[in-house]
């Protein structure tokens, strides 16, 4: 059976945030083989995998409110970044990307569960780290809530990095709804849309992965957010703040031969 024939609504979900998990897949383009094989590994986390599309999306946000307006012009990787810290604040359970799944996921939901942490994650990969310190709108960087100037953002930056043991991937996690965390979280990236929403609107996404000053044959994009900017850029800061309620318990998954 092909893989966005097996969508859920929000019908689907049991009570409770324990054993679920969510998965994303927006945009026109369907999954190739290679991603095809990577959602039936799912199977193996041993918890109920909902998959999320464009079809079933809005009998998730009706009950919770309205996307953020600016989700429309967003490429389909930029709103799979926001639809993280919305499902997460709202529904709370589990993320993954659609990568290989070697390992149950049960063990991670209680352990988050029994020690009342705020979510789990798998510790960041080498390298993996979100380069936060480039990115910019309208010249000016931010960290988490605020917009800070170079030197400052060098320090912030360098100091993260040294704490890298600390960090959670952005791939595969599991949070509690409606935490300090998922606040935090949801209206940091919201802020974000706020400030790119009018150059959204006079340059929306237009190719699935596009990056803004890359030619796609047509000119440099004009697409205005920088690639880590919602997603990135802030959990790496943010779980590090509250690193000691956010448990590495999550099974990482395979970064190759994914598409």
């Amino acid at each position: 059976m092909e893989a966005e024939a097996l969508l859920s609504g929000y019908g689907d979900l049991a009570p409770g945030w324990h054993d679920r998990i969510f998965v994303f897949w927006l945009g026109p383009a369907r999954m190739s083989p290679a991603r095809r094989a990577c959602f039936e590994t799912l199977a193996a986390t041993r918890c109920r995998v909902h998959l999320v599309g464009e079809d079933t999306l809005a009998s998730f946000t009706e009950p919770h409110g309205p996307l953020h307006p600016a989700f429309q012009y967003l490429s389909p990787i930029h709103q799979s970044d926001y639809l993280r810290a919305y499902f997460m604040h709202h529904l709370g359970g589990g993320y993954t990307d659609i990568k290989r799944c070697s390992g149950s996921w049960k063990p991670a939901f209680e352990a988050v569960r029994l020690g009342n942490a705020l979510g789990a994650g798998y510790r960041e990969v080498p390298g993996g780290m979100a380069r936060f310190r480039k990115s910019k709108v309208d010249g000016q960087r931010y960290f988490l809530e605020r917009p800070i100037g170079t030197m400052e953002m060098e320090l912030r930056y360098r100091w993260t990095k040294l704490q890298h043991n600390r960090l959670m991937g952005n791939c595969a996690f599991i949070f509690r709804p409606g935490t300090e965390f998922t606040r935090r979280w949801l209206s940091i990236v919201e802020r974000r849309l706020d400030l790119l929403l009018p150059h959204l609107e006079a340059n929306p996404a237009r190719y699935p992965k596009e990056v803004p000053g890359v030619d796609y044959g047509d000119g440099p994009s004009r697409y205005p957010v920088p690639w880590s900017f919602l997603l990135g850029d802030v959990l790496a800061p943010l779980t590090l703040q509250y690193h000691t309620r956010i448990l590495q318990v999550v099974p990482a998954p395979d970064f190759e031969n994914y598409e």
